[in-house]
């Protein structure tokens, strides 16, 4: 039997009563082991993970809620590899450095994106500087940057062609001035990001 999954969309008007009720609904089902309405099947009793994403947009909430039994079988999606020695002297420094340089490379990313969205969010589309620097960026990081490598690497490279895609329909928006293709194209580089966290994380 598969995960236990949910999914369901607040609009602006539900995120002051909706979703506070389907909190405390799911509060309920956890204090009291019954899970009905909404969370009919949620499996309580056998629950061994349970996760909960709620994403906040311009048309209100995603919520997404997904359970594991504790009875399933757990299928790896990286292989465990033998225990790794510590890398000493210059290798760790170099680990180290290449992780510096992709947290300063994903903080730089974020600062664009951000600047993007309120742009969006006020009908305005960004200057060149700004998206030029976010999609030379998202190149380099879907390219090569992330510290990974192995299996890893290899289920990231569809998720990186994926990105990659929605940056050039980013691109695409912005050569066309057309803010709600800008808005559009936001909208999924967002949910892709949370996504790509929730999987490699």
């Amino acid at each position: 039997m598969g995960s236990w999954k949910k999914g369901h969309e607040f609009g602006p008007e539900d995120l002051t009563a909706g979703l506070p009720e389907f909190l405390r609904e799911l509060a309920q089902a956890l204090e009291t082991g019954q899970a009905t309405g909404a969370l009919d099947g949620l499996p309580v009793a056998e629950l061994r993970k349970l996760v909960l994403v709620a994403e906040r947009h311009d048309k209100g909430l995603s919520l997404k809620l997904k359970a594991k039994r504790a009875h399933e079988v757990r299928v790896p999606t990286r292989p465990k590899a033998a225990p790794a020695q510590e890398p000493a002297g210059r290798d760790k420094a170099k680990v180290l450095a290449s992780r510096e340089k992709y947290r300063q490379l994903k903080k730089s990313m974020q600062a664009d994106f951000k600047a993007m969205q309120a742009l969006a969010r006020e009908g305005r589309l960004p200057g060149p500087e700004v998206v030029e620097s976010f999609l030379s960026l998202a190149e380099l990081m879907a390219q090569g940057e992330q510290p990974v490598s192995g299996a890893v690497l290899t289920e990231l490279a569809p998720a990186n062609a994926a990105f990659l895609a929605d940056c050039q329909a980013l691109r695409r928006a912005i050569s066309a001035r057309d803010a709600d293709a800008l808005a559009a194209a936001l909208e999924r580089l967002s949910r892709r990001k949370s996504a790509c966290h929730a999987q490699f994380r």
